[in-house]
């Protein structure tokens, strides 16, 4: 498959790129991304042509496949682009900057029908590999309650500047607790039915502030409930970037999850008792070649357009909630 990067400048692009240079099924036909030293640092010497902008990488490369890096507010018109050539898209999170810009694209992949994915990592790390497949056995039982909370490591001084410009970046709970919406629909196979939110500055109250703790509730349409929290709160001497934690309690049993900073899953089961569970291994490597075969089959990827669109509704409605004070949403079908 014909693939077109564009941005190389944002997220996690090195890991998109890696995967999608590993495929076997891949041809990288063309980038867009005015920084030189961004291309040596991510292509080499490899011989890709690079284009001005992404018109013209769509016109004269004709990708059938785009991946991204770009900043939350330059990922609409890539969307709305891409789609009027038929070209699929992968994406890295967080979806978009705003609710409109979430209608824009939901338009635009709805009335062309193009494949939207998402670089969703911890559905291919190993614990959340481990926990789904636990859950699927049935040793947790009905799930009831989950907890996941997303930390991050922030200094004002080396951060990207434009987290503290709300035209361009899309919010603290969007952006950083992506992956955990993600992961609540994945391992529950339900819909969000409702949330209500808070957030707070408490570190970063120097003009222009930066929200740096949010914490939402959402009531799902399986009767569980699950609460997250995301944050740029990660003191400096934390040997990792982030340190999530999950807890999950269903009606046969729990699970205590630790990625990042150590990976680890404890389960205490009606069934097994108490014990760590063994961790398989990551397969983020494969994630570009398995969207690609799935493309091409015309079958589901693994992270569908459906996926993408719904973290991302709930994520900024979760906002929605906090900018009103806590006030509860309920959250209506997308009708993709």
């Amino acid at each position: 498959m014909r693939i077109g990067i564009v941005g190389l400048h944002y997220g996690h692009i090195g890991g998109i790129l890696a995967s999608a240079l590993s495929a076997p099924n891949a041809e990288l036909v063309g980038v867009v991304e005015a920084d030189k030293s961004l291309c040596t640092r991510y292509l080499g010497e490899r011989s890709i042509p690079h284009y001005a902008s992404i018109d013209e990488l769509l016109a004269d490369a004709h990708p059938e496949l785009v991946i991204e890096g770009l900043r939350h507010d330059e990922k609409t018109e890539l969307v709305e682009k891409c789609a009027a050539a038929g070209a699929h898209v992968l994406l890295d999170k967080p979806l978009c900057r705003t609710l409109e810009d979430w209608t824009r694209m939901r338009d635009a992949v709805r009335t062309h029908g193009i494949q939207l994915s998402m670089w969703f990592t911890s559905r291919s790390y190993p614990p959340f590999i481990a926990l789904r497949q636990i859950i699927e056995s049935g040793e947790l039982g009905e799930l009831v309650s989950l907890i996941s909370t997303h930390p991050h490591k922030l200094r004002r001084e080396t951060a990207t500047p434009w987290y503290f410009d709300d035209e361009i970046y899309t919010g603290t709970f969007h952006d950083l607790a992506g992956h955990g919406v993600d992961q609540i629909r994945w391992l529950t196979g339900a819909e969000f039915k409702g949330v209500h939110a808070q957030w707070t500055c408490k570190r970063f109250t120097d003009a222009p502030q930066l929200i740096d703790h949010a914490q939402a509730s959402f009531s799902l349409d399986d009767g569980s409930l699950a609460t997250l929290t995301a944050d740029w709160l990660t003191p400096q001497a934390s040997p990792s970037f982030g340190d999530t934690r999950f807890i999950i309690m269903g009606t046969h049993g729990s699970a205590h999850l630790r990625a990042y900073a150590q990976d680890q899953l404890y389960i205490v089961s009606e069934a097994k008792g108490a014990y760590e569970a063994q961790l398989p291994a990551d397969s983020g490597s494969v994630f570009v070649q398995e969207l690609i075969e799935a493309i091409e089959s015309g079958q589901t990827p693994f992270i569908n357009t459906r996926d993408v669109f719904a973290t991302s509704y709930a994520g900024l409605k979760a906002q929605e909630s906090a900018k009103l004070g806590g006030q509860f949403i309920a959250l209506d079908d997308m009708e993709l």
